[in-house]
């Protein structure tokens, strides 16, 4: 049986700025019903990759498809079907929210607003009756937001889309990118929050200096990293100097906290004759787990 052409699918995909490497070598695929956190600090090359997916950049080399379509010679047809939102929303200023709904609908050949567009509106409180121009950044966001998700779209392509709200709108917008993964939407965004990826994503992407260093579900990219484990003991700590992969951090009297990367067999079993009072093993973050790759180090 021939595999499905996933919606989203870049191989090689690479863009110079002069000598600059914006992106390089960019190979992901991204399935139908997924949510994909696209995750790096500013400048590193997170804008750039999806300007090429939706045809305002051309890549120096390489290819992508969005929803089988070349993101260069069918660029037309792809922002005709996904919902793209940029990462510098520039909306008609003297139009209210309600207009530029209408236009956008209307270009997409409908003559009326589809209910989901009155939904969103509703839910994130987005005042489309007043001109876009006498409007807070935020409020433009959430304008925005309505126009990029109304019609629907089967793709989701947004830069940074919580950028300027207030927490209830951000949390508002990740509950509908959760639901339009859920629905059987496939959902690429970018952000440097990384909490919310940790809540919604199926799958992160880290993107390092136009490099992609990490590509994996959240879980196991923690499972890659260290653990960090407190152990409070009701006599003296056993000898745990030299165990493979362990690092104390803290040493206060009876209690220690250190880190372990990989299998926590052989300190369990160090650990095991030893009269414990209290132990936890925390999970790293995925904001730890970032930090840790963008500093280059390895797991």
């Amino acid at each position: 049986m021939a595999r499905e052409q996933p919606p989203l699918e870049t191989k090689g995909l690479t863009k110079y700025y002069g000598t600059h490497l914006g992106v390089g070598e960019l190979s992901l695929a991204v399935n139908r019903g997924e949510v994909l956190g696209f995750l790096g600090p500013n400048g590193s090359g997170k804008t750039t990759t999806i300007r090429m997916l939706v045809g305002l950049l051309r890549p120096t080399s390489g290819e992508a498809t969005v929803l089988g379509y070349d993101i260069v010679r069918g660029s037309v047809e792809i922002r005709k079907r996904i919902g793209y939102l940029p990462g510098d929303v520039a909306l008609y200023g003297e139009r209210t929210g309600e207009q530029l709904l209408r236009l956008s609908m209307r270009a997409r050949g409908a003559d009326e607003v589809p209910e989901l567009g009155r939904e969103l509106a509703g839910a994130l409180d987005a005042p489309m009756d007043r001109p876009v121009k006498k409007l807070s950044r935020g409020m433009r966001q959430k304008v925005a937001l309505v126009l990029t998700l109304a019609h629907d779209p089967e793709v989701l392509i947004l830069d940074e889309p919580t950028s300027g709200l207030d927490p209830l709108a951000q949390r508002t917008i990740l509950d509908v990118l959760d639901r339009a993964g859920q629905k059987g939407k496939t959902v690429f965004f970018s952000s440097h929050v990384l909490s919310e990826a940790e809540q919604i994503c199926d799958r992160v992407a880290i993107l390092r200096e136009g490099r992609l260093v990490a590509f994996d579900r959240v879980e196991a990219l923690r499972e890659r990293k260290y653990k960090e484990v407190t152990v409070a003991f009701t006599g003296d700590p056993p000898e745990l100097e030299g165990l493979d992969g362990l690092q104390i951090i803290w040493r206060h009297e009876n209690r220690l906290t250190f880190r372990v990367r990989g299998d926590l067999t052989q300190l369990l079993n160090r650990l095991g004759g030893a009269h414990i009072e209290d132990l936890t093993i925390t999970e790293p973050s995925l904001e730890e787990v970032f930090l840790d790759y963008y500093r280059g180090v390895s797991g």
